[in-house]
């Protein structure tokens, strides 16, 4: 490996470039005037997560324009989300990677930082490996490929140069992030640094810790000023903390930068349009396309990729005394344009999920897209199983071969027509012509990959940016949902004849593999009066940091129930992904009922999310039975409340949000009255009294707690027949 030196690029962008002179032998890649191109194109791909960031689309056009020259395309896999809160193995969403034309590519760069899974990554970089692609990884690092980051190091010392050097500050103070992470030891190394070549003491006195965030950062400001000692000046590890600094010692009356300097790093746009504008450094995504791009170049010249560093730009302004830089209002702008219009534009996507779900053939349900004007430059592509009937495709453990075009917005009428992967991606030429990034999203639902979305915009409008996450979301709910409900609609018409099948197919619905999770474990049984019963449970991440928990009795017995029982667990699965506390997903799934509900079937429920982050479950219980909870390592004890009618009883009911405090450990349990209900040969009843006996009786897991229920139901009942549904479930918190 050779160093060069710092090259210039535009007139005061600099960037650092490393060339890997042996990297194509090394890695055993092609000759590049032999590989594969599309439609005699370079094609780079490019990994990232949440292309609606601000930053990141003013990169990715920069990035775009940069290597049009070069005779590239470009083509983004994207996530709509990280996924540092996540366990990345277990997001379908990260299946956009697999659909990669790695046999195909020129380069494929990936944004670390932005996935923000190193497990998935190292995936990527396989995969490129196999096909003999050579890998540019942004701010991470990975043996074998070229590395473009950041130099945050850098930029942190000169902001506290600007501050100790440039203001001849002689007092300072900084406030780290979190003690012991690796960013916050390695900026406390810097500002040390920083005060012994200048001659300044350092002592461990002149740190604090805000933990990266606003609360810790406001607590450690109000410690100084109680302290009676504030310094001349108050460095910040990032920009959040510097805005809550500021901002405590102004309400304090204490003048920020007159008798105190504050500032950040990061150079994210709160801290320039804050009150005073904070002095920081940002990271200039115009010089990571450059410096992408000369990696590129070089790459396509035979001379093998270039790795570098970008040094993050120094941008003084009125938090420590110098002049005011104001903020660039397209940003502003651009932000205020997305978020009224995802108003405007939230009932007709679900509208066109709704509508979709209740289509009766695919040509209905692509005709919904194509009738929407939010739907342009965009094609879907979907396994073909999805529209056999006879199989529920979301139940399959294989993957699909076969591929159909489901809507193509260059050819609306066209309805489903057959797909190869070698054609890449419909009207190639036609999309390839624009010259504009195409962006890949993944089709999932109910946790399966069934499809992707590929959006061809003849612009980097952050608006259609934005509106790619919740165009995927719409279709992953149209046309899951109505791959479900023409599933269920089969089995309506063979129920008769299918008895069997049908039980099975409810049995597939419950969750049966009971994951242990670092926060939460769970187990749940149901066992049927009949060969398929109304009673079911269900539990569900609605997002990275809260899990839905369902209990629930349909009225009746039999097919009529199991198949109220299905649609209802589609139905509230559904809404429970979108905003919304329980008592108000209870009141839209009643109002939805209560419109077309003939043979006035209705359902008790008892729905709760828990907050894996405190510990709180928001629930709300429409005619269910109580929950038993126990507390730490308490008794099991009922948890009573007003009692609410059934789903499907009253239209236009109110439902109430409740809370169940699990944030010193403990458990809750779960139970239809098919568990109290429960007779032996002498005709007596279980009984709540009995449940909580058998409960506070029986220790260990969820697992235990539930398989312990189950025997001591079943000695009581002594083989005498059962006439409901025993359903019950389990959940505690750590």
């Amino acid at each position: 490996m050779m160093n060069k030196p710092v090259v210039s690029v535009g007139n005061d962008r600099l960037f650092r470039l490393t060339t890997y002179t042996g990297l194509c032998y090394n890695m055993g890649y092609k000759n590049w005037e032999g590989k594969t191109m599309i439609n005699g194109k370079n094609i780079i791909a490019l990994c990232t997560s949440r292309i609606y960031d601000p930053q990141l689309n003013g990169f990715i056009r920069d990035l775009n324009e940069r290597l049009l020259p070069l005779n590239c395309r470009v083509l983004i896999y994207t996530l709509n989300c990280d996924l540092y809160w996540v366990e990345d193995n277990n997001v379908p969403e990260t299946a956009v990677f697999g659909i990669i034309p790695y046999d195909r590519l020129e380069c494929l760069i990936l944004m670390d930082e932005k996935i923000k899974s190193r497990t998935v990554a190292e995936r990527i970089i396989s995969r490129a490996r196999e096909n003999s692609v050579p890998v540019i990884v942004i701010d991470g690092h990975y043996e074998g490929t070229a590395e473009i980051c950041f130099d945050y190091e850098g930029g942190f010392e000169n902001v506290v140069r600007h501050v100790i050097e440039g203001h001849s500050v002689k007092k300072t103070h900084f406030i780290a992030g979190h003690k012991g992470n690796k960013f916050s030891e390695a900026r406390i190394d810097i500002f040390r640094k920083v005060l012994t070549e200048n001659g300044l003491e350092f002592t461990p006195e002149m740190v604090s810790y805000g933990d990266f965030w606003a609360d810790p950062a406001r607590a450690a400001a109000q410690r100084l000023i109680d302290s009676g000692d504030i310094p001349d000046a108050v460095i910040c590890a990032n920009d959040i903390m510097a805005i809550n600094v500021c901002d405590v010692f102004v309400k304090a009356g204490i003048k920020v930068p007159e008798q105190v300097i504050v500032t950040g790093f990061d150079g994210i746009e709160e801290a320039l349009r804050s009150v005073p504008a904070v002095s920081t450094a940002g990271c200039d995504y115009t010089e990571l396309a450059d410096a992408v791009r000369d990696s590129v170049a070089a790459l396509l010249n035979g001379e093998g990729l270039r790795g570098g560093s970008v040094l993050p730009r120094l941008s003084p302004n009125t938090s420590c005394g110098c002049e005011y830089i104001p903020p660039e209002n397209a940003t502003l702008d651009s932000i205020n344009n997305v978020y009224y219009r995802y108003q405007d534009n939230i009932r007709e996507f679900h509208d066109i999920a709704s509508g979709m779900q209740q289509a009766t053939s695919p040509e209905e349900a692509a005709s919904f897209l194509a009738k929407s004007l939010l739907m342009h430059d965009l094609c879907c592509i979907a396994d073909k199983g999805c529209f056999e009937n006879r199989e529920n495709f979301f139940f399959r453990q294989d993957a699909g071969t076969e591929h159909c075009v489901f809507f193509d917005s260059y050819h609306p009428d066209r309805g489903l027509t057959d797909f190869s992967r070698e054609e890449f991606i419909p009207d190639c030429d036609r999309r390839f012509a624009t010259g504009f990034p195409l962006i890949f999203n993944i089709l999932d639902y109910m946790g399966k990959p069934f499809g992707c979305l590929c959006f061809s915009f003849d612009n980097y409008h952050i608006i259609e940016y934005t509106k790619t996450a919740s165009i995927t979301d719409t279709v992953c709910m149209g046309l899951g949902g109505y791959v479900n409900m023409r599933f269920q609609k089969y089995l309506s018409e063979k129920v008769d004849a299918e008895l069997k099948v049908a039980a099975q197919v409810q049995l597939n619905m419950l969750t049966r593999d009971f994951p242990r999770h670092e926060r939460y474990d769970v187990a749940a049984s149901m066992i049927p009066a009949k060969s398929i019963g109304g009673d079911f449970y269900d539990f569900f991440h609605t997002d990275g940091s809260h899990v839905a928990l369902v209990m629930a009795d349909v009225s009746g017995k039999g097919v009529p129930a199991a198949l109220f029982m299905a649609v209802f667990k589609m139905m509230i699965h559904e809404r429970a992904l979108m905003t919304g506390t329980p008592a108000e997903i209870l009141e839209y799934i009643n109002n939805r009922i209560c419109e077309n509900n003939p043979m006035g079937m209705f359902i008790t429920i008892w729905l709760g999310l828990l907050d894996l982050n405190t510990g709180i479950i928001t629930y709300a219980n429409a005619g269910h039975e109580y929950p038993a909870v126990r507390r730490g390592n308490g008794s099991f004890e009922l948890i009573k409340s007003d009692n609410y009618p059934p789903v499907g009883t009253v239209e236009d009911m109110e439902y109430e949000d409740l809370t169940i405090d699990l944030s010193g450990g403990g458990s809750i349990f779960l139970y239809t009255d098919g568990v109290t209900d429960v007779k032996n040969t002498e005709g007596e009843h279980f009984g709540l009294e009995r449940t909580l006996e058998l409960l506070n009786s029986t220790a260990g897991s969820p697992g235990d707690i539930i398989g312990g229920m189950n025997r001591g139901v079943d000695e009581f009942s002594g083989g005498a027949e059962r006439f409901d549904d025993t359903t019950m479930m389990c959940v505690s918190y750590v």
